[in-house]
């Protein structure tokens, strides 16, 4: 496996399951010396670029210097969240040194600058790639997020589940297996004279919410707090891992 230096990585704010953010800020900046600029911009009514920054109003602006500012600012932020479907922010925190974006948060998503991934063998499923990748290197209790969104609708698709070792099948069967009951899942994804399966299977499971279709993802955090993410949509079918970097570069 390959790994990737100074790439980015963008993570849905819905997928965590406590909308930890500011645990991803302090993640990147733990890799960065002080100071720091931070910024907290506003999008202006009447512009339609979105990701033109130099544009947005600044709602605030500091120069942090040390932890006890930055804890302080954190503390007292509110970014609230918006749904991960929608196509534009209001608001976005901005930090950056020496004129290099280090980590953005927005009401969607928090982009990470900098981050080492590492890529996947074209072998297999996505799902045991994306495993086979994780659990080596893991320390339980792991938080898994699915998240099935590319194939269904509402707000029923995005599940949390803990992985107390590594027979993450068993857990996906426990968990998972009933979504192939849904309605949803024939719509618009697959062949019109497709039927549903007379068993519930994991291999079923994972061919019709395959982590190919945007918007399915799966995201784990480790009792370390060192991430992994599966997302075709923004990775770019790569299995992004962020935090404790150090252990990742001699897995």
């Amino acid at each position: 496996m390959t790994f990737q230096p100074n790439e980015s990585v963008n993570v849905y704010r819905q997928l965590l399951p406590r909308d930890d953010w500011k645990e991803l800020v302090r993640i990147q900046l733990n890799q960065y010396s002080y100071p720091f600029e931070i910024k907290l911009l506003e999008r202006p009514r009447n512009t339609k670029q979105q990701h033109d920054y130099e544009e947005w109003g600044v709602v605030s602006h500091f120069i942090v210097t040390e932890t006890v500012q930055l804890e302080r600012l954190l503390e007292g932020l509110t970014i609230p969240p918006m749904d991960m479907l929608s196509e534009e922010s209001d608001t976005v925190l901005r930090i950056r040194k020496q004129g290099q974006d280090i980590v953005l948060v927005s009401n969607q998503e928090v982009t990470m600058h900098g981050v080492i991934y590492e890529e996947l063998k074209d072998s297999g499923t996505e799902y045991e790639n994306f495993f086979d990748a994780i659990l080596p290197h893991a320390t339980f209790p792991l938080e898994v997020v699915f998240c099935g969104r590319g194939t269904l609708d509402d707000e029923d698709s995005i599940h949390a589940m803990t992985l107390n070792d590594t027979n993450w099948q068993a857990v996906f069967e426990d968990r998972l297996l009933h979504l192939l009951n849904r309605k949803e899942i024939t719509s618009g994804f697959l062949p019109t004279n497709y039927s549903k399966p007379s068993q519930r299977t994991l291999e079923n499971f994972m061919t019709e919410f395959m982590l190919m279709i945007p918007y399915n993802f799966i995201l784990t955090r480790d009792a370390t707090g060192r991430f992994g993410m599966f997302d075709h949509f923004c990775t770019n079918e790569k299995i992004a891992h962020f935090g404790n970097i150090g252990d990742i570069q001699h897995a």
